[in-house]
């Protein structure tokens, strides 16, 4: 009898299982697929991933987007991505659909170098996002920014001077004004040489971060696993570059941020963006050793430190090596400061509405060379629809800025007048190279007055050239760029020397009056 049942039963079992096969043979013929927007075709497992250069991977997905169009579907060990190459179909989803596309997707080498504990605590969309952005909005927002016009046009004067005694080293009065600019208002720390620790600190993170990798794109972020490889091992390359990083950005987020507060411990702070946000939200006795206090002293620790940004440095050498290789374009944004401003100031930012072939320059600067040509990746929250492709949840959405400002007429070329009259109807790069939606940067007002009062008085107060061979012939520099999350031109040498003794004594003069 227990034979009987037993047998029974087991035949009951198989002709169960064979009916759940059969039914799961049906769903799979019958249910239809997502229509996913088209793409490279994958390879088993590994997806597209063999695929995608390291070196410039923005020109691999312009050609892509010629052949597939303007959204390309991409699998990366089974993780979708999701390319966009046309600036309207960024707007519609970046920007009109930002409640879902605000997300970023997991930075696991990036999290490793700035040391977050975890990927969603400083870059996914939530609740501390909005206070890392209230934190910075407070004082760069676009009124406020107005307010750093006179430190920015004084440490010009400071790049002026260093360009006048040691032109060859431009980069690095380049990097020496960025620090010098930021780094009062972050933490109300004076530069005074391009020798200064702070400036040192900076330099050396933001070369090893770059040269880290793209966030969001390095074999760590799909596998991220391999964060727990030992350095001895094999193919631990980028986890030994990233340790040296890590150090590296620690050191230039915590080295100012603990003289800031010993500095209030002593009563002797310089009012600034760390220490008014620091007494503000963790100064008072119920709050110091609270969680509370200790999650917003790291979260206002790493506000002060994602203002240091190496593409401001990036454009100033791009804006170089174009007057360089266009000596017309140059001659021509003499011609307009020296209608506009004359030869006895330097020009000012109420200057600014009165120069628009220099606004063009600008454009075309960043048109040319985008700094941060693939921009930084976005994460899907949820599944969506768009123009009858399904966008799955988690998928990671990159825009490529670089191919989205090549698309108008010679492209290679760098013609500011194409802005002019703007007859092919172009976007304006800065609406590009900052961001989209809700992640748009939050220090554009800053940085792009920056920019402006450096390049217009440079312009204003300098020739800038080809160099010469001993042979006495003239070298153009090549539009060589690095790869990366942030295109720098390759180094190249010029000539840049005062254009006039008066313009020299300008300089000086201005010199020093900043320091009475």
């Amino acid at each position: 009898m227990i034979s009987f049942l037993l047998s029974s039963l087991a035949d009951h079992t198989i002709i169960f299982a064979f009916l759940f096969i059969l039914y799961g043979a049906y769903r799979l013929l019958t249910t239809p697929r997502p229509h996913y927007p088209p793409g490279p075709k994958p390879a088993p497992v590994i997806g597209n991933i063999l695929q995608i250069s390291p070196e410039h991977p923005e020109l691999l997905f312009q050609r892509w987007a010629s052949k597939f169009g303007d959204l390309v579907y991409l699998h990366i060990l089974g993780h979708p991505m999701i390319v966009l190459s046309n600036l309207d179909v960024v707007r519609d989803l970046l920007d009109k659909r930002s409640s879902i596309y605000s997300d970023r997707p997991r930075f696991v080498l990036f999290s490793e170098l700035m040391g977050w504990k975890s990927a969603s605590t400083h870059v996914r969309y939530g609740p501390r996002f909005r206070k890392h952005r209230r934190f910075i909005q407070q004082t760069f927002n676009q009124r406020a920014s107005a307010t750093f016009h006179p430190l920015q046009e004084q440490e010009t004067i400071v790049l002026l001077d260093g360009l006048l005694q040691s032109p060859a080293a431009f980069v690095q009065h380049f990097r020496r004004f960025a620090a010098a600019t930021i780094l009062p208002i972050t933490y109300g720390h004076k530069i005074t040489s391009v020798d200064d620790l702070f400036v040192r600190l900076a330099e050396r993170a933001g070369t090893l971060t770059v040269e880290s990798g793209t966030p969001a794109a390095t074999l760590v972020d799909f596998i991220p696993i391999l964060k727990h490889v030992p350095t001895w091992a094999p193919f631990s390359g980028f986890k030994r570059r990233a340790l040296v990083a890590r150090a590296a950005v620690d050191d230039m987020m915590n080295v100012p941020f603990d003289m800031v507060k010993r500095e209030m411990r002593a009563g002797t702070a310089t009012p600034s963006f760390t220490s008014i946000l620091l007494e503000a939200h963790c100064s008072t006795k119920d709050k110091a050793d609270s969680a509370t206090a200790i999650e917003d002293e790291e979260d206002i620790k790493g506000a002060a430190g994602t203002l240091f940004a190496d593409t401001t440095l990036a454009v100033m050498e791009t804006f170089i090596l174009a007057m360089v290789r266009n000596p017309e374009v140059f001659r021509k944004a003499q011609d307009e400061i020296d209608r506009v401003v004359g030869a006895d100031r330097l020009p000012t930012m109420d200057d600014r509405g009165s120069l628009p072939y220099l606004e063009c320059v600008l454009k075309e600067v960043l048109r040319w060379n985008p700094p941060v040509p693939l921009g930084m990746p976005h994460r899907l929250m949820e599944d969506d629809i768009y123009n009858g492709y399904h966008i799955p949840k988690g998928a990671t959405v990159v825009a490529n800025i670089y191919a989205m400002l090549q698309q108008c007429s010679e492209a290679g070329s760098f013609r500011p007048e194409r802005y002019l009259n703007n007859d092919e109807n172009l976007a304006d790069p800065r609406e590009l190279v900052f961001g989209f939606g809700r992640r748009i940067c939050p220090g554009r007002h800053f940085a792009e007055a920056s920019i402006w009062s450096m390049t217009s008085s440079i312009i204003a107060t300098f020739d800038i050239s080809k160099s010469v061979e001993r042979q006495g012939g003239e070298v153009t520099p090549p539009f060589d760029v690095t790869s990366g999350f942030i295109r720098h031109p390759k180094p190249f040498s010029c000539s840049i020397c005062p254009r006039s003794e008066k313009a020299a004594s300008l300089i000086q003069h201005a010199k020093a009056y900043t320091e009475l």
